[in-house]
């Protein structure tokens, strides 16, 4: 099972690369904007929820390396972080669907707007993060929620990072 898991994190983080890694040809200031190719964001987001959410458990449980005792402390906090964060995803997934949906016609306020959503995303996760540090360091050990965190940071920057090669740039000029 932790062999799949691997699998299933590697598969995210090439297909992360490869969209990062695909350069966009630039253009000169009298050429005209090109489109970039719309992947389907819902589909993508459906399967690497589904994905990431089953190997997330399988990972962080073959990572944390933990004794019975300090697994019956550790994962009721876990579970709770999670939901949290997957509350705060869904949030993301809307923010995405926004975007995608008002792309070529977006205003300077709706990008604004968007952005500032994003920000407060990213706030929250942080906040959230913090929260479940402090009460999970009141039953274990520093070094075991240290320990967590560093992987839970290594999953959010993989599912980022392959979000990301999904989520085309927004164009650069405004609606005629």
């Amino acid at each position: 099972m932790f062999n799949r898991s691997i699998r299933a994190v590697t598969i995210l983080g090439v297909i992360a690369a490869a969209g990062l890694t695909n350069p966009t040809p630039s253009r000169s200031a009298d050429a005209p904007p090109q489109k970039e190719k719309l992947t389907d964001v819902d589909q993508a987001i459906k399967q690497m929820r589904a994905e990431v959410g089953q190997d997330r458990r399988d990972i962080v449980a073959a990572s944390m390396l933990l004794t019975p005792e300090e697994g019956k402390s550790f994962w009721p906090l876990y579970d709770q972080y999670r939901a949290e964060q997957h509350k705060l995803g869904d949030r993301k997934v809307r923010l995405i669907k926004d975007f995608v949906a008002t792309r070529e016609t977006m205003t300077d306020e709706q990008a604004e707007k968007l952005r500032n959503e994003a920000f407060a995303i990213e706030k929250q996760r942080t906040s959230i993060k913090e929260d479940y540090a402090a009460k999970m360091s009141k039953v274990l050990s520093g070094r075991i929620v240290t320990r967590f965190f560093q992987i839970d940071n290594k999953l959010d920057a993989l599912v980022d990072a392959s979000l990301a090669a999904h989520v085309p740039l927004i164009n650069q000029s405004p609606p005629p």
